[in-house]
């Protein structure tokens, strides 16, 4: 049984429309990124091939490239004679992303801080109101929280026009977001975040770089203090 299971998996794909192939493809990709990031496949985990063409549908080919993508985006690991597995990342790790990402972000913000539009500046508030409506008790609450704020950088990312330095802060995006969900945050936690995300916009607002800087900066740091204190 298990066989015709496989096979039909496999024959399905292999009959989608080459755009529907496309489509699936980042689907799952972005399915598997999600649920590493928040801690739904842990650390340390490993990924069975077969497994993934089975549920998600999908060929063995295109799942070998969202691997490539995800191993780009340093989430997982694959080791030869193993397998793939998520990555484990330890404090020595964290220090070393945000210091360099304190930098990129800094950079980043200045950059947007020139040149965001002011329909940019409404989607970062509409990002801070519905952060807000969040309620404790919501199941979902620190995932939601996590996607706005995930929403809430990538238009700081656009704003700043630069796709080479978009490229290179994003997987640390994705790494410091792990540690949201493996540091165990409360929602306490991600609301402390969310009010200087709020500081923020204005600076944006007033095109003040120095300023913008500095409280993205701050904000990193801000990160770095939560995660010591629900690990140490």
């Amino acid at each position: 049984m298990k066989k015709i299971a496989k096979n039909n998996s496999k024959n399905n794909f292999q009959s989608l429309p080459k755009r529907t192939k496309a489509e699936l493809k980042i689907k799952v990709y972005e399915s598997l990124r999600h649920k590493i990031i928040t801690n739904q496949i842990p650390a340390g985990q490993r990924l069975i091939e077969q497994d993934l063409i089975d549920r998600y549908g999908i060929g063995k080919t295109p799942l070998r490239e969202i691997y490539q993508e995800l191993q780009r985006d340093e989430l997982i690991e694959i080791i030869p004679q193993l397998g793939t597995r998520v990555v484990t990342q330890d404090i020595q790790t964290l220090k070393e992303v945000v210091q360099i990402r304190k930098v990129l972000e800094g950079l980043c913000t200045e950059l947007a801080s020139q040149n965001i539009s002011s329909e940019e500046i409404d989607q970062l508030n509409q990002i801070l109101k519905k952060a807000k409506e969040v309620e404790n008790n919501h199941p979902d609450s620190l995932k939601v929280l996590s996607q706005y704020d995930t929403d809430y950088h990538q238009i700081i990312y656009r704003a700043a026009q630069n796709k080479q330095l978009t490229k290179v802060i994003q997987s640390f995006l994705y790494k410091m977001s792990m540690y949201w969900f493996q540091s165990g945050f409360s929602m306490a936690d991600f609301r402390e975040q969310f009010e200087e995300l709020e500081d923020l916009i204005i600076a944006l607002k007033e095109r003040n770089a120095p300023k913008a800087k500095k409280i993205m900066e701050q904000h990193i740091d801000h990160f770095l203090k939560l995660v010591k204190k629900q690990i140490l």
